[in-house]
């Protein structure tokens, strides 16, 4: 028996009524729709509501097409038996659904306060790192692993382990999954093992592929224009080669390419979506300061299953019982939307208002923020909480890692970029965005420029 949910940008998703019973209807999961994808984004972009829930069903969607598709190339099950690839199937549909199951609420702006060394301590004393290390990987995916990707996986053993024995699933190769890894591959397992990890993490993951459809329509931003099923269709591995784009693709994977580069920049990298979150996460650094209780703990998520609204409330809480505070100010900002303006919006303006070596310049703001807030507000004469040195809070979003997407073709794979590709193409990184108040734009830019020229002789 399935189920069908109609997901706005895939359609009907269908799911085995087994894994919505013992995995999505369950408080674990159903948390997750509590917690918002794009974190305070929807203050720019109003409509930007969805959460980690429907993109977790849309990673489980794209996940299971692409292998199924898969497993109608003769030389996918060739030497392999049905029931293991049945099984491959299965560990990467779940894993697809749990790997965001550990976000706290807020996604990335609260996963700060999440302790990423108890995580690991936690996760060894599960035995998994020991099941690393015995399968030859050794605790790299451990000590390189975001504090939200250990969260989950922490998660899937504590709270879906059971469920996942009864669908016949190892809860450790669906955490060794989320981590970009199969124990049972590294173990001499067949190649099979090791590209259902690739398809949930690697440079062409399906993870990838839903989010950046799904926040391009939910946002509204309509930036991205590519053939989603194209691109389904052209997933392709080998034994040697492992997962890569077929020739299909080179009809879409330009519009691919621009498309997330241009979501990246006008919507992550959106000059009111950068303070939006940089906001939220000041208040909830505030909130820890005021009372020593962080606002987001690992035991909080697994424990009290908080999300969004549990934060907001105590955020709230706290502005009204301290209403004369730094903080309650911030926070009344926060509500209200008031946001200072920023010296420039785009890449183009920073061109044009920065007249030194700009690199060098981008990175001597962000490196002495709080130094450099300090004494420009004093430069300004306004209180230090009105001035903001920021760069992106998503900085693992880099364009740059589009440069590794593998296109297979005789036999063999190469990147894109090797191939020609990307032509021209520059992958930027992020520009840092400096906030003042209204009227201040232009002498706090001319100060920061001369300041910059004095330390480094620009």
């Amino acid at each position: 028996m399935t189920t069908q949910i109609k997901d706005p940008v895939h359609g009907y998703i269908e799911l085995d009524d087994a894994v919505v019973d013992s995995v999505i209807d369950t408080s674990a999961f159903q948390r997750l729709r509590h917690v918002k994808q794009l974190s305070a984004t929807h203050l720019v972009y109003p409509a930007a509501n969805h959460t980690r829930f429907e993109h977790s069903l849309g990673v489980y969607h794209l996940g299971r097409r692409v292998f199924e598709n898969l497993r109608q190339e003769p030389y996918f099950t060739r030497q392999t038996s049905p029931a293991v690839v049945d099984e491959i199937q299965s560990t990467l549909e779940c894993a697809c659904l749990l790997h965001d199951v550990g976000h706290p609420p807020f996604s990335h702006v609260c996963e700060r306060h999440l302790d990423a060394a108890e995580l690991r301590d936690r996760l060894a004393d599960r035995g998994f790192v020991a099941s690393l290390r015995e399968a030859g990987i050794d605790d790299a995916p451990i000590r390189e692993a975001s504090p939200h990707e250990l969260l989950s996986c922490l998660l899937i053993l504590d709270s879906f382990g059971d469920a996942l024995r009864a669908l016949s699933v190892d809860p450790e190769e669906v955490c060794a999954y989320v981590l970009g890894y199969s124990l049972v591959y590294e173990r001499g397992g067949p190649w099979q093992y090791g590209l259902g990890a690739q398809l949930l993490h690697s440079p062409v993951d399906v993870d990838r592929l839903d989010y950046i459809s799904r926040d391009n329509w939910m946002t509204g931003a309509n930036v991205l224009s590519f053939d989603t099923d194209r691109m389904v269709e052209a997933y392709t591995a080998h034994p040697d080669e492992g997962l890569a784009l077929s020739e299909k693709a080179l009809s879409t994977l330009g519009n691919y390419l621009e498309g997330r580069i241009a979501l990246y920049m006008w919507v992550t990298q959106h000059h009111k979506s950068v303070f939006a979150n940089a906001l939220l996460r000041d208040l909830t650094e505030r909130a820890a300061a005021l009372t020593g209780d962080p606002p987001v703990t690992i035991d909080g998520v697994v424990d009290e299953e908080i999300g969004d609204n549990t934060v907001a409330e105590r955020l709230r809480r706290l502005a009204r019982d301290r209403p004369d505070t730094t903080f309650a100010t911030l926070y009344d900002r926060y509500r209200s939307r008031r946001f200072p303006t920023t010296c420039w919006k785009h890449r183009i303006a920073y061109a044009d208002r920065i007249d030194v070596d700009r690199e060098a310049f981008g990175e001597w703001l962000v490196s002495g923020d709080a130094r450099l807030e300090r004494e420009l507000a004093a430069e300004l004469g306004v209180p230090v909480h009105d001035v903001w040195i920021e760069r992106s809070y998503v900085p693992e979003y880099e364009p740059s890692e589009l440069a590794d997407i593998p296109i297979a073709y005789g036999g063999t794979t190469r990147s894109a970029g090797d191939w020609g590709l990307y032509g021209d193409r520059a992958f930027d990184s992020p520009i840092p965005f400096v906030y003042v108040p209204d009227g201040d734009r232009k002498r706090a830019t001319r100060w920061l420029v001369e300041r910059f020229r004095a330390e480094y002789g620009g």
